[in-house]
């Protein structure tokens, strides 16, 4: 083989190489037993849905002292962080496909959240006394 055809391959080989590791790193994860647990649970109003890279629903009302868990449905990892400036910051680990995310709001106010993988997902939870 030529040494420009043989530069060209290895040039190749590397680039897939480094696709491959990019692609492994976005599906990997690291979990918590505090924040995520497989079985994910189901039904239930305080129940939000990780799926098609959306929450659902985008704003749930509850009142304080509500335990409200997100259930990853989707193929991907995902996250649940506050927004900067939450009342009371929470941030999960990433969550695998299958797993879940608790959080107890104990505090009245406005939470924002969002995704860190996935910036365009975005949620709001409203706690009233």
């Amino acid at each position: 083989m030529p040494a420009y055809s043989r530069l060209v391959f290895c040039s190749a080989c590397i680039v897939l190489l480094i696709l491959a590791c990019m692609s492994a790193g976005c599906s990997s994860y690291q979990t918590s037993s505090a924040t995520a647990s497989t079985p994910a649970p189901t039904g239930g109003g305080t129940t939000i849905t990780m799926k098609n890279f959306a929450f659902n629903p985008s704003t749930l009302t509850v009142k304080t002292g509500t335990v409200v868990t997100w259930v990853n449905q989707d193929a991907t990892t995902h996250t649940v962080t506050s927004d900067t400036g939450s009342l009371v910051p929470f941030s999960s680990d990433p969550i695998p496909p299958g797993a879940s995310y608790n959080v107890t709001f104990t505090t009245p106010g406005t939470y924002t959240y969002h995704c860190s993988i996935h910036p365009s997902m975005t949620g709001t939870i409203v706690v009233q006394s």
